[in-house]
């Protein structure tokens, strides 16, 4: 009797499993997804928080460590002991900057885009993910169970405790 319920167990597992995989292969392996919000903030000083990466710890609850490569490059330890490397590769002064990640050998890649504009009530942040998940697991688990804008909503809500705790204001 419980042989067959380990079985049935055992079967619905591995079904599931495959239509999580079947689903994932029809899902694109791109993606692009965007978050907005505005900071009582002047964009510099929201410019030199995304640029100083060395600071990221300080104020991003879930690195551990970040290790500069380059004054444009880095790598960050996140709290699971992931490791991935990161570069700007395009940077506007108070304006935007792009970020990518430069490992090849991830799961998943891709840039963020923040861009910086002085709107009446501050600075709004835009943050634009174009990313790409290679894994059709992971492709379904990312769409479906965290969301494509997770990593950036997390960002935004540390960006704006930061703020808030450093006191710089407009």
């Amino acid at each position: 009797m419980i042989y067959n319920i380990l079985i049935y167990i055992f079967v619905f597992l591995v079904v599931i499993g495959f239509i999580i995989y079947l689903i994932g292969r029809f899902l694109p392996v791109a993606h692009t997804v965007s978050l907005s919000r505005v900071f009582p903030s002047s964009p510099e000083i929201i410019y030199r928080k995304i640029k100083s990466f060395q600071d990221y710890p300080l104020w991003r609850p879930d690195l551990k460590l970040i290790q500069p490569v380059d004054s444009i490059s880095w790598k960050e330890t996140d709290s699971h002991k992931n490791v991935m490397t990161y570069s700007f590769v395009r940077d506007e002064k108070n304006r935007l900057i792009e970020s990518k990640i430069m490992d090849e050998d991830k799961p998943f890649g891709g840039s963020w885009t923040f861009e910086l504009k002085i709107v009446p009530d501050g600075t709004e942040l835009t943050i634009t993910e174009n990313g790409r998940v290679f894994s059709p697991v992971f492709r379904f688990v990312s769409k479906y169970i965290f969301g494509h804008t997770a990593t950036i909503k997390a960002y935004i809500s540390y960006m704006e405790k930061e703020l808030k705790r450093s006191g710089k204001k407009k």
